[in-house]
């Protein structure tokens, strides 16, 4: 059998599709080879437990499942640009509202602050104006007292001196 492999190898040599065929074979079993060792070192592979990793993912999941269940029946989320600057309005003639208010108040305590000031200063240039006044009288007083006793008591005590 040894010589018909070897006749077979040498009708090989000769014929290109033989040698194309032998180099197919070669290639194959090389293949089978490869995938064998492949196969053998899925075997070898170990693969790692994930189940505490799996189980931390899952709880965080639920986690934020739940925080986004509470987030989504906020009403704020439920809001359109429509809704959104009806709100925004809404605040903003509320806070225009107290704002007026607090001018209103603001400009009520001024005139008041005003008025009594106002009423301080004109007393003041009253009381001043009565004091002249006063100050006026007391010396016209005293001028036509000293008038009166110049004219009506001097000559009375000269006639009586002036009796025998």
């Amino acid at each position: 059998m040894a010589e018909s492999s070897e006749i077979a190898e040498t009708n090989a040599a000769a014929d290109p599709a033989a040698q194309a065929f032998e180099a197919l074979r070669q290639e194959v079993a090389l293949l089978r080879r490869a995938v064998t060792g492949l196969a053998a070192d899925q075997s070898a592979i170990e693969i790692p437990d994930y189940t505490e990793t799996l189980a931390t993912i899952s709880r965080m999941v639920s986690s934020i499942g739940k925080r986004l269940v509470a987030l989504a029946e906020m009403p704020a989320f439920g809001y359109t640009a429509r809704d959104w600057s009806h709100q925004i309005e809404l605040a903003s003639e509320e806070t225009r509202r107290k704002d007026r208010e607090t001018i209103t108040l603001s400009g009520e305590i001024l005139r008041k602050a005003t008025e009594d000031l106002t009423r301080s200063l004109m007393s003041a240039r009253e009381a001043e104006r009565q004091e002249r006044l006063l100050l006026r009288t007391a010396a016209g007083g005293v001028v036509a007292g000293m008038l009166l006793w110049a004219l009506c008591i001097g000559p009375a005590i000269r006639a009586l001196t002036a009796l025998p």
